[in-house]
C-alpha cells in the first residue's frame, strides 16, 4: 500500500484493525520465549501488545510508517518518549522500547538481526503483491533459529480491496517454507464479527503460526 494510504487511515481514525486488548495468541505461546531478548514487532501501530511483550522483560523494536499512531502510543500509555535520528528512521524511545518511523523495508540499513519476531497485523496489512517482499525481507532479518509468531485472518468471500486481507495458510507456506519450518498453533472463529453477524462474510478466523528460520 502507497504511504498515503495508511497516513490517511489514522488520520481518519479508521484502525479497525487496532486491538485493544493483547492478542490471545501472544498470551497463549510465547511464555517460552527466552526474557531479554530483543522483539522485532513489524507495522506496529499502536499496538498494547508491545507493552505485553515489554512486561515479560523483553526490549521491543517496533517499525511503523505513521507519527501519529506513535504518538497515540506513547501518549495513552502515559509514556515519556525521547527522539533521536537513527539510519534512516526517526527512532521513538521510551526505557527499551523503540519505535522506528518510517518505511519497514528500509530496516536493513540498522544492520540488525532478530531471534523473535511477532507479527500480528503487518502481512495481512500488505496486498498480495507485496507480501513475497516482506517474506524475503524477514529471511534477512531473523537469524538461523529465529522464530515468527505470525497471526493472520482468513474469510470468506475474499474481495476486499483493503486491509486487513485474508492470507490463508497455502499462501503462508508459499511465501515462508522456503527459509522458514511452518507450525499451525491453532485456530479461533470470530462468530460474532459484525460482518459475519450481518450476513457480508460467511465467517472470520484468526490463525496462528509458529515459523522457525531454516539454518
Amino acid at each position: 500500500m502507497e504511504a498515503a494510504f495508511w497516513h490517511q487511515r489514522w488520520e481518519e481514525n479508521r484502525i479497525g484493525f487496532h486491538q485493544a486488548d493483547f492478542n490471545r495468541w501472544l498470551q497463549s505461546w510465547w511464555s517460552a520465549q527466552q526474557p531479554d531478548e530483543p522483539v522485532l514487532v513489524p507495522l506496529c501501530g499502536k499496538s498494547r501488545d508491545m507493552l505485553w511483550l515489554k512486561g515479560q522483560g523483553h526490549p521491543v523494536d517496533g517499525f511503523e510508517l505513521s507519527e501519529l499512531a506513535i504518538g497515540q502510543f506513547f501518549s495513552e500509555n502515559g509514556l515519556v518518549e525521547t527522539v533521536s535520528e537513527v539510519g534512516p528512521y526517526q527512532c521513538h524511545q521510551h526505557d527499551n522500547l523503540r519505535i522506528y518511523q518510517g518505511d519497514f523495508f528500509a530496516a536493513p540499513e540498522l544492520g540488525r538481526r532478530y531471534r523473535l519476531v511477532y507479527d500480528r497485523a503487518a502481512l495481512i496489512a500488505l496486498p498480495m503483491a507485496m507480501r513475497r517482499q516482506y517474506a524475503a525481507l524477514m529471511s534477512r532479518l531473523v537469524e538461523a533459529g529465529g522464530q515468527i509468531l505470525l497471526v493472520t485472518l482468513e474469510y470468506q468471500p475474499e474481495q476486499q480491496v483493503q486491509p486487513p486481507f485474508s492470507v490463508g495458510e497455502l499462501e503462508v507456506r508459499s511465501l515462508f517454507e522456503r527459509e522458514f519450518r511452518v507450525e499451525v498453533l491453532g485456530r479461533a472463529a470470530e462468530l460474532d464479527h459484525p460482518r459475519v453477524l450481518s450476513g457480508q462474510l460467511s465467517y472470520f478466523d484468526e490463525v496462528a503460526y509458529r515459523l522457525i528460520r531454516r539454518d
